[in-house]
């Protein structure tokens, strides 16, 4: 079912042949001279040696906020727009407020335009794949943030329901539940409805049913799951991050674009893929603490108290260093085509969410006091010249 497979991690054949076997980027057997394939390992095995180096430096906090590069190209979502203007034509979709949802697209684009960045480029059925799933997902982080004391007696519950039939239902049952509700805040159950089916059917047109990628589907159930439950509040650290891992929906987004290139899961992820988590998570909560503290939202820097924004940098620190240095031993240990594509995509989404929040103007008040908070630590670091 992997999309792109190398025959052993060392790129060497385990048989007495002067040939060996190795997937090609459609599932195809061929053969391949044992030379040729020892040289492509090595390319491999260096080009993500290359990536790692070159991402040591970039998240240095204190080269966070002057991450170089050009706005990263958009092009590949144009039809993505062209198609959501035409639902907002129909139910559940003409409902909805045309100016706040075509803004939630464009935020989406945005996004994935930063962080999803594979090789061969985005196609259309991944653009598809990626709007879908954060529009519905945003929509229902606003509907729990800012409308949950709004919302109708077991909506939540209702919404829950609806959208663990629209996740884990055959193909058979997912015609028939979308429902139509003309109240824009009732009619969202409608919309998250047809925006997961909608995900799951590009999935299966790019040949990545769900049903072959369970941590993946876990992970986006346990999100909806602590969504839609009674938020709870944190008094340390440790809780905080226990809850966040889950409810801040990037362990999604990392299964999510593993799953997009067709990457099986394995269990000897899990720590890095964690890693990646929770450091997004953080650098969002440090990039945010302005708006956060003003309007009493609870985030790592709160829960650690006073000067709570340096624990959260080094522990932010702490978790890019072990994430580094884990996926330098993976490369040295495998140099296949799934262990390329999963280093990329660990590092294109940490750094593309740094330079994503650098680059938005949502967080621009946010990152302004972050780099004030950077200088100065950085003027207590340097020593005086007697």
């Amino acid at each position: 079912m992997v999309t792109t497979t190398s025959s052993s991690s060392s790129g060497f054949s385990q048989t007495p042949s002067s040939e060996q076997e190795e997937r090609t980027g459609r599932g195809v057997l061929t053969a391949i001279p044992l030379s040729a394939a020892w040289v492509e390992a090595s390319q491999r095995r260096e080009a993500s040696m290359a990536l790692l180096r070159e991402a040591a430096v970039r998240l240095r906090p204190e080269n966070w906020l002057s991450l170089s590069g050009e706005k990263p190209s958009d092009s590949g979502f144009d039809d993505v727009r062209s198609r959501y203007q035409h639902w907002l034509e129909h139910a559940p979709f003409n409902s909805a407020d045309p100016v706040s949802w075509r803004f939630l697209v464009d935020l989406a684009i945005s996004y994935a335009s930063y962080t999803y960045r594979p090789a061969h480029g985005v196609r259309q059925a991944e653009a598809d794949a990626l709007v879908s799933w954060f529009t519905c997902f945003w929509k229902l982080d606003n509907i729990v943030d800012d409308a949950r004391e709004r919302l109708p007696p077991n909506y939540l519950e209702d919404l829950r329901r609806d959208m663990k039939q629209a996740w884990f239902g055959t193909e058979e049952q997912l015609d028939g539940i979308i429902h139509q509700h003309e109240n824009d805040l009732v009619a969202f159950r409608d919309q998250a409805v047809a925006l997961l089916i909608d995900h799951r059917k590009q999935l299966r047109t790019l040949g990545q049913p769900i049903e072959n990628h369970p941590g993946y589907r876990d992970a986006v159930w346990n999100h909806i799951v602590c969504q839609t439950d009674a938020q709870p509040r944190s008094s340390t650290l440790p809780e905080y991050l226990e809850t966040r891992r889950i409810r801040g929906g990037m362990e999604c987004v990392l299964h999510m674009y593993l799953t997009l290139q067709g990457i099986d899961w394995n269990e000897s992820y899990a720590r890095i893929l964690d890693l990646a988590n929770l450091a997004t998570c953080l650098t969002d909560d440090l990039f945010s603490v302005v708006k956060d503290q003003r309007d009493g939202v609870e985030s790592s820097v709160t829960v650690c108290g006073p000067n709570g924004h340096l624990r959260v940098l080094e522990l932010v620190r702490d978790l890019h260093r072990e994430m580094l240095e884990l996926l330098e031993r993976r490369v040295a240990a495998d140099s296949s085509v799934e262990t390329q594509i999963f280093v990329r995509t660990m590092l294109d989404v940490v750094l593309g969410m740094v330079e994503w929040q650098g680059a938005n103007p949502r967080y621009r008040e946010g990152a302004l006091w972050l780099r004030e908070q950077l200088n100065a630590e950085s003027t207590k670091a340097t020593p005086v010249a007697a």
